[in-house]
């Protein structure tokens, strides 16, 4: 059976904790072995997963130096991530700001939003969707990344989710998550599912 660890906070999550999300991405991988922890140090034991998930939420402390570069490693040499919106908090730590793609640098309210899912072979039956979340933006690394999905917003276009190799491995970045209910949008889910999918 695969193994997939997903990292988040509970109770010192500053916006976002774990608690209903663990229970969902559970459900959606009831196939698979999911572990879920809130110490982050057992990102240091990644090797033994074919997947890990961060659902991070610490925007002021980066995570320790010894588990970056463990996950850093890990997705080096052939692991894969998988980023879930205020996931990309991991991006405090340099290298892994490389290692995801990209920096979150604002958003402003939310509102409802239609996110456009671009055609290849993992969105393959996936379809656009519309749900009110946060408009997140951010600073994107120069690394051959793939955009798969998007939204626009004052008429302009945004990036709103990517995939990439990184070394030997694998990352896909979602953007959507800002509550419980994004997760429960039916094509929000395929979606996260086909990004498993091709990461493991």
């Amino acid at each position: 059976m695969k193994k997939i660890l997903l990292f988040g906070m509970y109770e010192n999550a500053m916006y976002h904790p774990l608690t209903g999300i663990d229970r969902y991405l559970k459900s959606l991988v009831s196939d698979k072995e999911l572990d879920v922890t809130d110490q982050i140090e057992k990102i240091c034991e990644a090797e033994q997963y074919d997947a890990v998930i961060s659902y991070w939420d610490d925007w002021n402390e980066p995570i320790p130096e010894k588990a970056a570069n463990a996950l850093y490693r890990y997705v080096e040499n052939g692991g894969s991530l998988l980023a879930l919106h205020n996931g990309i908090s991991i991006q405090l730590q340099d290298r892994l700001k490389k290692l995801v793609g990209g920096k979150f640098i604002t958003h402003p309210e939310q509102e409802t939003l239609t996110f456009v899912v671009k055609k290849n072979e993992m969105t393959n039956g996936c379809k656009d969707f519309s749900m009110k979340e946060e408009p997140y933006q951010f600073e994107l690394e120069d690394d051959g990344k793939e955009i798969i999905l998007t939204y626009l917003y004052r008429e302009k276009e945004y990036p709103a989710g990517w995939r990439k190799y990184f070394g030997k491995g694998k990352v896909v970045y979602l953007a959507p998550g800002h509550t419980i209910h994004s997760f429960f949008n039916p094509e929000y889910t395929l979606l996260i599912r086909k990004s498993l999918e091709w990461l493991i």
